[in-house]
């Protein structure tokens, strides 16, 4: 009956009283049966519906008590996003079909003004009313509070001791204390009772010390960047009815791959598995492989308080030897993490792969596995090269070389599609027992993490492009051209180190093709400049997000593509996991249909959110890191270090390390007065001592190495080598005549 007072309210122009519902959903029926006479049962049932509907914000019921379409009116519901201004904006999203059949999301963007928030703070579910006729958008009514944990600072007014939100986007916030505490202390609050609008009873869980306490110096540095914090009570009571193992229940109308050999390949200390492979060879030549992905939807109810706090997580953050998870353990590394040897439920998307690397033929299907092996980059890598490995590993010795031929198919095949892949490593730190960085690991790509990659990302696509093909709600991963004016910037830096590279901004974002032969153009030029052209190269990429318009994903090569493969740790995978139950598995035609117009209203409001998450989980990665990079260099005060220019500005000279590690040298730490000359990426001398560009290898002392301030500080012995090139004497001379001509006009002042 829903479907019928949908497509009523959709077609009416304007709000109509119950009566005229009834007489009209009559006549709609009445197409399917002529002799139908709708009953009182049916019409106590469009009563409930209606109820619902305005109960959920889904329809408008009019002071004269007649019916509408919320997105009829000026109201809208969204996720309140807030600024550290203390405004913000939502954004809400609706579907239309177009008269060609063509499915679209529009998204609108309002933005609201600290006076309207009518006390939403960021992460507030609201219902706005947009305005118009001079009226500015204002929220309405608070629809979901789900904040979570608070970190603060104490402060006492009188007897009473408060908290105050370091994250500025909270501050609207009054938390009073049920204990005392240490004023100046910071802590983290859970907010037990709300007394009034924003004013909360709060308890003390965690207290922040600060002596030589380096994973707490982590924890808040993580915290300041905004990483929500822990679980609610109500999601530790949901934890009691998780189970510790499949049952049998479980295994219905699910297809059963626990005697496939199938595996996983993690790091060495992972312990949220949420991916295993399978790779068989078919008669015809073809692969046969298979992505086993953790069913983790399957055991967290939507809107239940785990998929809230997943919701307002939105990822799992990685830092500093710590993590602070997406879901409870007891899920992530427990039911839903894809051990060794146990039952385990999946989404399985199995596709048969030619010897070109086209996928011919794919399934996704609801399964259950038995992991044969968790296997580890290592040991892979090892066995691939031929190297000593544990014999264990020896048994899957050739599906693994298989995996290997597979993989780089599948990648050779990405490049010829316009795939961007760069040569970089990551920067990591081993960290000891406190918490301390005492070694720095240069993270690179090899076989065995060559395998995961191509097999997740072939994953990603098909599953999208199966939720496409079906017109279903997805959250897609889409990510634009590079960014022009960027590109066109590293282009002249690439004349400053004349790598011979002749290509304009231009002709590269015509063809694609130009950007992968300037990537490999970069890593056969001089070995010192490897790391700081490609750290250059990759800041001119957009950032990647999530959406729920398809507009192609620009780095990977692929039109279409999801986020699937990580529902452990990522909230935009575990909804994707979720509309494939509701959307796809569904059988019921009726219930479908709810869900996907359920799924339309909600998937911009999940996008956005998980988007807005990977922001924050990258700061926070950022952040920490450089706090660790300032811990492990301050036991090499005064010692010599060799390194590269990457860039300069008035301030001083951004030094790369070849352990990746960023420090400066400053202006004031240089003798006499230095200007900086972007066209050229020149520190120039005025008082003509020494020139630095960008490129030069120099000798360093480092001076500075502060954790709380996350400062590196070098000072300059001696330049090794110098990038100079002849074309910019001219534009470096004028700069420098203007700076002279400054500094003797301020002298004469």
């Amino acid at each position: 009956m829903k479907e019928f007072v949908d497509l009523l309210l959709k077609k009416e122009k304007k709000p109509v009283e119950k009566e005229k519902i009834y007489k009209k959903i009559e006549l709609l029926k009445q197409i399917e049966d002529e002799e139908y006479t709708i009953s009182t049962e049916d019409m106590d049932e469009i009563d409930k519906i209606l109820a619902l509907g305005v109960k959920k914000y889904e329809y408008y019921m009019t002071p004269n008590g007649k019916y509408t379409l919320l997105t009829k009116t000026s109201f809208r519901k969204g996720r309140f996003h807030g600024n550290r201004a203390g405004e913000g904006f939502i954004v809400a999203s609706s579907v239309y079909i177009t008269r060609e059949g063509k499915k679209v999301v529009r998204e609108e963007k309002f933005s609201i003004n600290k006076e309207n928030l009518n006390h939403a703070v960021d992460g507030d579910y609201v219902l706005i009313d947009v305005g118009g006729n001079g009226k500015k958008p204002r929220v309405e009514k608070i629809l979901d509070r789900n904040i979570g944990n608070i970190i603060g600072v104490v402060t006492k007014v009188g007897k009473t001791y408060y908290v105050k939100p370091i994250d500025k986007k909270k501050q609207l916030l009054n938390i009073e204390l049920k204990e005392d505490a240490k004023e100046g202390e910071i802590v983290s609050v859970s907010l037990e009772e709300e007394k009034d609008d924003n004013y909360y009873i709060g308890k003390i869980i965690r207290r922040f010390i600060h002596d030589n306490d380096l994973r707490s110096d982590a924890l808040l540095e993580a915290f300041k960047c905004g990483m929500p914090e822990g679980f609610s009570e109500e999601s530790i009571k949901q934890l009691k009815y998780i189970p510790e193992k499949v049952v049998e229940k479980d295994l219905i109308n699910r297809l059963d791959f626990s005697e496939w050999e199938i595996f996983s390949i993690d790091c060495s200390d992972t312990k949220d598995k949420d991916d295993c492979i399978s790779l068989h060879m078919l008669n015809n030549g073809n692969y046969l492989l298979g992505v086993h992905i953790a069913d983790v939807a399957y055991y967290i109810p939507y809107n239940s308080p785990i998929d809230k706090d997943a919701f307002r997580k939105g990822t799992s953050y990685y830092f500093g030897g710590l993590v602070e998870p997406q879901l409870p353990e007891k899920l992530s590394n427990g039911i839903c993490s894809l051990n060794e040897g146990v039952l385990r439920l999946t989404k399985s998307i199995l596709m048969e792969i030619d010897k070109d690397g086209n996928v011919v033929k794919k399934s996704l299907v609801p399964g259950v596995i038995k992991s044969r092996a968790s296997l580890t980059y290592e040991d892979v890598n090892n066995l691939l090269k031929e190297k000593e490995c544990s014999p264990k590993i020896k048994n899957f010795e050739m599906t693994l070389k298989a995996m290997s031929d597979l993989s780089y198919t599948l990648r050779k095949k990405r490049l010829l599609d316009g795939a961007i892949i760069f040569n970089r490593p990551e920067l990591r730190f081993k960290h000891n027992e406190e918490g301390k960085a005492t070694s720095v690991n240069l993270r690179y790509e090899d076989m065995a993490e060559t395998i995961i990659e191509e097999f997740m990302l072939i994953a990603n696509s098909n599953v999208g492009e199966i939720l496409n093909e079906q017109g279903l709600p997805c959250i897609y991963r889409v990510h634009d051209n590079p960014n022009e004016e960027r590109l066109e910037e590293f282009l002249k830096l690439l004349k400053t180190v004349d790598l011979g590279f002749s290509y304009d901004t231009e002709d590269i974002l015509k063809d694609k093709n130009l950007l992968q032969l300037l990537s490999v153009h970069i890593n056969k030029g001089n070995s010192h400049l490897n790391a700081m052209l490609n750290t250059n190269l990759i800041r001119c990429m957009s950032h990647a997000l999530y959406s729920p318009t398809n507009i192609g994903h620009y780095g990977t090569g692929f039109n279409i593509y999801a986020h699937f493969t990580s529902p452990i740790r990522r909230l935009a995978d575990l909804t994707v996991s979720r509309i494939i139950d509701e959307c796809y598995f569904e059988k019921s035609p009726s219930l479908k249909s709810q869900n996907i117009k359920k799924w339309n209203d909600l998937i911009g409001d999940y996008a956005t959110q998980a988007s807005k998450m990977e922001r924050v989980e990258e700061d926070v990665e950022k952040s920490v890191l450089y706090m660790d990079s300032a811990i492990y260099l301050s036991n090499y005060i005064g010692q010599e270090f060799e390194g590269t220019i990457i860039s300069v500005s008035n301030n001083g000279i951004c030094i790369q390390l070849d352990n990746l590690i960023e420090g400066k040298v400053r202006c004031r730490d240089l003798e006499g007065n230095y200007i900086a000359n972007p066209e050229t990426f020149t520190l120039l001398s005025i008082d003509n001592l020494c020139n630095y560009y960008v490129g030069d290898r120099l000798k360093l002392k480092l001076i500075e190495a502060d954790k709380d301030t996350k400062q590196i500080a070098f000072n300059v012995i001696e330049k090794i080598k110098e990038n100079t090139i002849k074309d910019s004497k001219h534009t470096n001379q004028f700069v420098l005549k203007k700076a002279k001509d400054e500094k003797i006009r301020k002298a004469y002042i």
